[in-house]
């Protein structure tokens, strides 16, 4: 994955960016695998511009062992070329009892990577994006749903 350079990243992420209406319905079941959820959304700048920054959640529950994977990332999409990440946090419950070192919680600041030792203090989703509204500086007005949260319908 091409990611820019760290330094690079962090002051792209150092303004404050906005993720204005995000409805639980973009939430896109994916066919494969089973027990995946993924949102996409641009977002703007503090006056309603858009921003070349794209927010995209994974989130994916195995139904065979339980286990749960969130990656929320920001990529930079500029017309007429490939996405670059600008940033992604990845948890994983099997950051637990990790098999490798990239089974652990961690988080990229573009080509940067570090580990998030917090994250074991997190009990839903709203921790995980909370953490990542905070670290990225973006808002989502209105607040994103947990992907399998049931949802009556009017």
């Amino acid at each position: 994955m091409d990611s820019i350079n760290e330094q690079d990243a962090r002051t792209l992420l150092s303004v404050p960016h906005y993720c204005d209406d995000a409805d639980p319905e973009d939430w896109q079941i994916l066919s494969k695998p089973t027990g995946a959820f993924s949102f996409e959304q641009g977002l703007v700048d503090h006056e309603g511009h858009g921003s070349g920054l794209v927010a995209e959640f994974v989130f994916y529950r195995s139904p065979e062992t339980g286990l749960i994977t969130v990656k929320m990332s920001v990529f930079s999409q500029k017309k007429r070329q490939p996405r670059v990440r600008v940033y992604q946090l990845e948890i994983k419950t099997k950051s637990y009892n990790p098999d490798n070192w990239h089974d652990e919680a961690h988080e990229h600041f573009g080509k940067g990577r570090t580990a998030v030792p917090e994250w074991k203090a997190w009990k839903s989703f709203s921790d995980v994006l909370d953490y990542f509204s905070r670290t990225t500086k973006i808002e989502f007005r209105p607040p994103l749903e947990d992907p399998e949260q049931l949802r009556l319908r009017s």
